[in-house]
């Protein structure tokens, strides 16, 4: 992981913050910033994905209307999910990371409506798992698009092995 790392995770929380409430795909908004952590995290491995996970969670949460700290503790957890299903499912270097961001869309999903609504002191209310599917798809479907150009600059940019001496 090299210094620039953390500097292109704000950029992404910023053209999160700033695109993401725009773009309406089938009445859904896309999460930029989760589908930059699945791949960082498929890709790099999961130091990498939990400092895009904190860097880009912030940054992208300081400037939308969540609770503070909500963003990056939803994305810490999806990255703790994507790295542990790496070690099991990882092999399946093509369908794993469109996998993994399906579900990591709906468990960001669900703990951003629990911790909203812990916050909130509302009365619970029934998540819309309609909405929470159709996300869950528009994500995974941005990281199938963006799979094949990922791996090409993580195999060229991608720092080689260090010898184990």
């Amino acid at each position: 992981m090299s210094y620039l790392s953390p500097l292109l995770a704000v950029v992404v929380g910023l053209v999160h913050a700033g695109l993401a409430p725009v773009i309406l795909v089938a009445g859904v908004k896309p999460n930029l910033v989760l589908v930059a952590v699945v791949l960082v995290t498929c890709l790099f491995g999961f130091t990498p994905g939990i400092t895009w996970a904190f860097v880009a969670g912030l940054t992208a949460n300081l400037l939308v209307g969540e609770p503070l700290g909500s963003v990056p503790l939803v994305l810490l957890l999806v990255t703790v999910l994507v790295a542990g299903g790496s070690r099991v499912l990882g092999g399946l270097v093509w369908i794993y990371p469109v996998a993994a961001a399906f579900v990591g869309s709906i468990v960001a999903d669900v703990g951003s409506l629990l911790i909203s609504q812990v916050v909130a002191d509302a009365t619970p209310a029934a998540p819309p798992f309609d909405i929470i599917l159709v996300a869950g798809l528009l994500n995974a479907g941005i990281v199938a698009l963006l799979l094949l150009p990922a791996r090409s600059l993580a195999t060229r940019y991608a720092p080689e092995d260090a010898p184990a001496w």
